[in-house]
């Protein structure tokens, strides 16, 4: 890619967060760079990362600091800023970001051609807090049990650290991680122990974890950039999700990895991966997440509502996302673009339009769009989705194990899934669904899932493999075209089944195998059907 190689011992700075914007400055204004990062441990940290850990820690962002931390007047620091590098690549074999606060380590904005590679990031006081449990001898007579929960030197907390957000616990009796409702009657009684109740299988071997604090800025951001490659990196860990891409094209990931630091069983506090306005190709080979908050990779567009009406095909859209978009960047349109109008409440496609003008209004947090034809006259309870940043989406030879939520989210219109291995993860392994109550779509199409294995032992009335479905109030009709479902292996001997497909237009299914508790494929409302 690169043709001058430079290392980073030829740059100075007061600290490790001036000596690489130096670093950065100079590959900015020399195109084609390759820098060398001598492998060590680098401190990413500031006055304000710090503070900003300090206030969630006190409490005074209250006990979900997400609404305070998650906007986008949210004031932030960046650690490695990559802005506007053409043709570089970053090489940090053995390289260890370690990051003292909160704040968004590596940032890949208004780049093209651009691989960051080798490096791992993680905190010298982690995004979570993690205890040993101490249990009393006697039951109490709510069939409960007094406990201590038991922090580490390396995990203080205050009277009015949150706590009560996401949790889990490590069980090294059977050697996973394990998620539910594990104490009740949490009291603080010093920075390294809280009072407790607990019930279930909790034994005195168990590591119970909390986080402090659901999304803030990511681990890695990319965005407005085009043929970025992620190539041999690690996170650890980040009160927030692990990568972020929005608004980019072309995005490669080979062999990242979302997992825990040795010695700890949690990653990052959210997702691992999460992409939203992507264009191109969005490509993850050989990659492994364990043990985060959520999904590990959730691909969307956001669904607009009209907000206000200047003409027929005139009028002022803004995504409705509870919580804001993902990299709370303002999403909008590009003149060119085709916006599919669709209901909310069945998800039913109404019609197509093409953006013929677009003026984004950041301050407003809404766009002012001019499409070629009028839209309906009423348009209570539509949504628009730009269906031409969405990307084609290849997933295969990757490996995702006891994390939240679902493994694989997907809201594109192609996407190959091959090749991967999923364990025990919180909820379905493969989710082929448009939300309608996130405001993220669109309803997918054209997606390929074979020769994947997914193995679940927990208990539950869940579909553990696979879900089809347009995820709304009311689904009408097949809003979702061309699945293809193969050579997959479903063992979920104790969940309800190991897929639910409905509201799909051509649908075949050839060579599964799947053992669970009833039912093993539920199909509903599709056409087109072709079984083997």
């Amino acid at each position: 890619m690169s043709e001058n190689i430079i290392s980073l011992n030829s740059f100075t700075g007061k600290d490790h967060m001036e000596l690489f914007a130096n670093a950065m400055e100079y590959m900015k204004n020399n195109p084609g760079t390759t820098l060398i990062v001598p492998p060590g441990e680098y401190l990413l940290t500031s006055k304000l990362a710090r503070e900003t850990q300090e206030h969630v820690m006190n409490g005074d962002y209250g006990r979900n600091p997400q609404p305070t931390m998650f906007n986008p007047k949210f004031e932030y620091t960046r650690g490695v800023h990559l802005d506007g590098l053409k043709d570089c690549k970053l090489v940090a074999y053995g390289v260890s970001f370690m990051v003292d606060g909160f704040m968004e380590p590596v940032s890949v904005t208004n780049c093209e051609n651009v691989e960051i590679c080798g490096f791992s990031i993680d905190h010298k006081r982690k995004p979570y807090s993690k205890a040993s449990v101490v249990i009393a001898d006697e039951f109490t007579e709510d069939g409960c049990f007094d406990c201590t929960l038991v922090f580490g030197e390396e995990f203080p907390i205050k009277p009015k650290t949150p706590h009560d957000l996401r949790n889990h616990v490590w069980n090294p009796i059977l050697g996973k991680v394990e998620r539910g409702s594990f104490f009740d009657g949490i009291e603080y009684i010093d920075e390294h122990h809280l009072k407790a109740k607990g019930h279930g299988n909790i034994t005195p071997d168990v590591e119970y974890y909390i986080v402090h604090t659901y999304h803030s800025r990511p681990a890695v951001l990319v965005e407005f950039s085009k043929d970025i490659k992620i190539t041999d990196v690690t996170i650890h860990s980040q009160p927030g999700m692990g990568v972020v891409g929005n608004r980019s094209e072309n995005i490669t990931m080979t062999r990242l990895q979302v997992i825990p630091s040795l010695g700890d069983h949690m990653s990052t506090n959210t997702d691992g991966t999460h992409f939203t306005s992507i264009k191109g190709l969005l490509k993850m080979t050989d990659c492994r997440f364990l043990a985060q908050g959520d999904d590990f990779i959730n691909v969307h567009g956001y669904y607009h509502a009209v907000v206000k009406r200047e003409a027929g095909n005139i009028c002022y859209l803004q995504e409705k996302t509870p919580d804001g978009t993902h990299a709370q960047t303002l999403d909008y349109p590009d003149v060119g673009d085709t916006m599919e109008l669709t209901s909310f409440e069945t998800l039913e496609h109404i019609d197509d339009l093409t953006v013929v003008a677009v003026e984004p209004m950041h301050e407003e947090w809404m766009c002012k769009v001019t499409f070629d034809h009028d839209l309906p006259e009423n348009t209570d309870g539509l949504m628009l989705a730009d269906v031409t940043r969405l990307p084609e989406v290849e997933i295969t030879g990757c490996w995702a194990a006891e994390h939240f939520a679902r493994s694989i989210l997907i809201k594109t219109r192609k996407a190959l899934i091959e090749n991967n291995i999923f364990r025990d993860p919180n909820g379905t392994a493969i989710a082929i669904a448009a939300e309608s109550y996130w405001y993220e779509g669109v309803c997918p199409a054209n997606v390929v899932i074979r020769n994947n294995v997914i193995i679940d032992n927990v208990t539950s009335d869940k579909t553990a493999g696979i879900y089809v479905k347009a995820d709304c109030g009311h689904a009408k009709g097949q809003s979702i075209h061309n699945i293809r479902i193969e050579n997959n292996v479903i063992y979920a001997p104790n969940c309800a089944n190991a897929m639910y497909i409905r509201n799909v237009e051509g649908l075949y299914m050839k060579n599964n195998v799947c053992i669970t508790r009833n039912d093993p494929i539920m199909i509903e409302d599709c056409t087109n059907i072709k079984l083997s």
